[in-house]
């Protein structure tokens, strides 16, 4: 019974460990700008930003849950 409990809480803490590592705010490098999150919203900012060096090499990464 209490191996049960020590393996629940193990798991417990990894699982709040990783939501509270992915969920939280992500830090970048003194000079970059901020990560942001590409909606209907600010897509027309993305898309002055990605046009505004045409010489600069430029990466989009995609990532989808599914």
């Amino acid at each position: 019974m209490k191996k049960k409990w020590i393996v629940f809480a193990a798991l417990a803490l990894l699982l709040l460990s990783a939501g509270i590592y992915f969920w939280s705010p992500s830090a970048v490098p003194p000079g970059q700008r901020q990560l942001s999150r590409l909606s209907a919203d600010n897509f027309a900012d993305f898309v002055s930003a990605f046009d505004a060096e045409p010489q600069a090499a430029r990466l989009i990464l995609l990532v989808s849950p599914t």
